[in-house]
């Protein structure tokens, strides 16, 4: 799942600097201005999340792939060839997808249980989560922390596992330029593990009604789980079944120009969207 970081007070200053540039930016120039320095401080953010990354694990044994940087301690030894079997299967199709082949390696740190990845990622506290995309970096759970046999690892792990999901949103973050909702990221990668792995969320959900265009765009994180990815999901699903998914791929290469999602999906499907969303058009 998509999460974004809970800053200390101590972290506070390198958002906030990002934040007071895009303000006054918007002052003078207007919100075109001001999405471009958001998605400038977006990216200067990832670059100190990498550096982070890299000089401050030494505890981590790194398994290198042709696409992947992954992070694991000893306790994952004899499955961490597994994992990033997976990860760079995901990499090619979503390369296929999104046509977005990565030069630089993606960074991945696995944990063997969910104390650990809340000890690492202090935003998630709390939460049973089996996976998070944060700056450019993918956090999994080892197969361990939640699978009893080796038998099933492969099969379980791949088709019900967080790597497909989390990969997604890595692919959706840059092909977007970060210019991204959080609905719109998590349907997408919910439908991608449907079209690739058959896994569905929520499958034969029943809505007593519909979250509503401002609900599901503003409000995303108090929702309910279940409903609130439900319907992102089939949302996506009707715009790429119906309309196909190069629709999607424009609406990304809108975004990252600096378009607001509202301006990129009457451009792509030439309808608003907020009035598509509480139509209830892309109901199944």
């Amino acid at each position: 799942m998509l999460e974004g970081i809970k800053y200390m007070k101590k972290r506070i200053s390198k958002p906030a600097i990002v934040l007071i540039l895009a303000a006054v930016l918007f002052f003078f120039t207007g919100d075109k201005g001001f999405m471009a320095v958001k998605m400038q401080g977006y990216e200067a953010l990832k670059v100190f999340a990498h550096i982070k990354s890299s000089e401050f694990t030494p505890e981590f044994n790194i398994y290198e792939t042709e696409h992947f940087i992954i992070k694991y301690t000893d306790k994952d030894e004899d499955t961490v060839r597994d994992i990033a079997g997976i990860f760079e299967k995901s990499y090619k199709v979503e390369g296929i997808h999104y046509g977005f082949y990565s030069k630089d390696k993606t960074i991945v740190f696995v944990y063997n249980d969910q104390e650990s990845m809340w000890d690492y990622q202090q935003s998630v506290k709390g939460q049973a989560v089996m996976g998070l995309y944060n700056l450019g970096i993918i956090h999994v759970l080892s197969p361990k922390a939640y699978l009893d046999s080796m038998q099933i690892y492969a099969k379980d792990y791949e088709a019900d596992g967080p790597i497909l999901h989390e990969y997604v949103h890595r692919v959706i973050d840059y092909r977007s330029g970060g210019n991204v909702e959080l609905w719109l990221t998590e349907g997408l990668a919910l439908y991608e593990e449907y079209d690739v792995d058959g896994t569905e969320w929520a499958k034969g959900f029943s809505y007593e009604r519909h979250y509503t265009a401002h609900e599901l765009r503003d409000d995303f994180m108090e929702l309910d789980e279940t409903q609130s990815y439900r319907q992102s999901f089939d949302i996506v699903w009707s715009l790429i079944e119906q309309r196909g998914r190069n629709s999607i791929n424009l609406m990304l290469d809108e975004l990252k120009y600096g378009s607001t999602l509202d301006e990129a999906f009457i451009r792509i499907y030439g309808e608003d969207l907020n009035e598509y969303i509480d139509s209830g058009a892309w109901k199944r």
